[in-house]
């Protein structure tokens, strides 16, 4: 499967208070299945769904934003302490094609299909902090 390229420059929005990442992380968001355009109102509903999916789990969850690196596209998500099992399984419950695992600061995109995984480099240097 060749990966888009908008998701090997993905940055990462995240409020701008929060500094203490646990060792290891999921990134989900449930916007645009299969990368296909929902409506505004198909997307909000899904995030709330995955929302409470990791509520139910009584997982410590944050807002995390993916963007493009100049902020044009922003896909609403959620940074999660779960497995990277349970991340791929809810990635793929919520039609992604991939989710991201950040492990000691290193960042890997991990397709939902395959398990494939491609190291991305610091997580740190993409994130942006919001206010």
């Amino acid at each position: 499967m060749v990966i888009p390229q908008e998701y090997l420059t993905t940055v990462f929005q995240i409020p701008g208070a929060f500094t203490a990442f646990p060792p290891s992380f999921a990134i989900i968001t449930a916007w645009n299945p299969m990368d296909r355009p929902a409506t505004r109102r198909e997307n909000d509903l899904a995030d709330e769904a995955l929302r409470r999916s990791l509520e139910l789990r009584q997982l410590p969850y944050l807002r995390v934003t993916g963007c493009s690196p100049d902020l044009s596209h922003r896909e609403p998500g959620w940074g999660a302490r779960l497995s990277k099992p349970e991340a791929i399984r809810l990635g793929k419950r919520f039609g992604q094609r991939a989710i991201w695992w950040v492990e000691n600061d290193e960042l890997i995109l991990v397709m939902c299909e395959d398990g494939n995984e491609t190291p991305l480099g610091s997580f740190q240097l993409r994130v942006r902090r919001t206010s």
